[in-house]
């Protein structure tokens, strides 16, 4: 019989916020995949932390703002972060209930390996492998990253499934970073000024779509919110997240859906109807959309045994 590749230990922490922990799940590959789980409410930004490892992070729920030499990004589920060793962060939580998030700490040179792989001009820092600090997650990461927590659940997976899984997420979430999107505009403003008001603005939608999952507001409403035309908004948005507005909020709430159900959500009318989608039908065919496969289908893998 083969043995289960999985790791369950609990690390210490030694941080700022309260109601933290993680929990290492695999370790293999100069990798290590930890399950972190905060439960801060609405808190101020806190100390400058050095962060332990050189890791990468796929947001799973919740909102959570990181400050990293004056750059700030609010953080959902659509995004996957970077964080050098010894590098310092604060951090914030905007909106109540913390956050869940699954980390990829990673080895030093598995990182720089990583890096040269989709950028080789950005690779050979030991000490900064990560060069760019966050990233919109994509399809394909998501997917990689609920499949690998599937397996973890599992009784009956084996080390090479559990390990390439593991390598195409790794490999999957670096290139997020490094690969420019087609869609991303050119920047419409050159001021130092006018782009740090385009960045609270985007980071006040940012936010006001985390809190209004299951009924957003409407493009008029979160343009009179940030106190410029729809017509900006829209622009504005596109130019610093990559996608426009109504894509960014389609893939929250399928991967708001997905986390719900992956942490046993059993009723799929009333997760749908939770969620803002009109109907069981509407859910089904959006969350198929992002997931290519139905709710039912994504809930099943992710039990112990990976049958319904």
């Amino acid at each position: 019989m083969r043995s289960r590749p999985l790791y369950s230990r609990e690390v210490s922490l030694s941080c700022a916020w309260p109601l933290q922990s993680r929990e290492v799940l695999l370790e293999s590959l100069g990798l290590a995949v930890v399950d972190f789980r905060c439960r801060a409410h609405v808190e101020p930004e806190g100390r400058e932390e050095p962060n332990p490892t050189h890791s990468v992070v796929l947001v799973r729920r919740g909102v959570f703002r990181r400050v990293q030499r004056r750059s700030a990004l609010v953080a959902d589920a659509n995004h996957v972060l970077y964080f050098n060793a010894g590098e310092p962060y604060r951090y914030a939580h905007p909106l109540p209930g913390g956050d869940d998030c699954t980390i990829l700490t990673v080895e030093t040179g598995r990182a720089l390996e990583l890096v040269a792989h989709h950028s080789q001009a950005q690779a050979g820092d030991a000490q900064v492998p990560f060069t760019r600090g966050h990233a919109l997650s994509g399809p394909a990461v998501s997917r990689l990253h609920y499949e690998l927590l599937g397996l973890l659940r599992r009784h009956d997976v084996g080390r090479l499934q559990l390990e390439d899984v593991l390598c195409e997420l790794a490999d999957a979430a670096v290139a997020a970073a490094y690969r420019e999107d087609p869609g991303r505009m050119r920047p419409s403003v050159s001021s130092a000024a006018a782009r740090r008001r385009r960045r609270d603005r985007v980071e006040a939608v940012t936010l006001a779509l985390n809190e209004r999952l299951e009924n957003p507001l409407s493009l008029a409403e979160l343009a009179a919110l940030c106190g410029c035309s729809p017509f900006h908004l829209s622009r504005a948005f596109r130019e610093v997240m990559g996608v426009g507005l109504r894509e960014y909020s389609r893939r929250l709430r399928a991967r708001v859906a997905a986390d719900r159900l992956a942490r046993g959500t059993s009723d799929l009318t009333q997760l749908g109807l939770a969620l803002g989608y009109a109907d069981h039908s509407h859910f089904t065919n959006s969350f198929r959309r992002e997931w290519g496969l139905p709710p039912s289908r994504f809930r099943a893998l992710l039990r112990p045994n990976g049958v319904g």
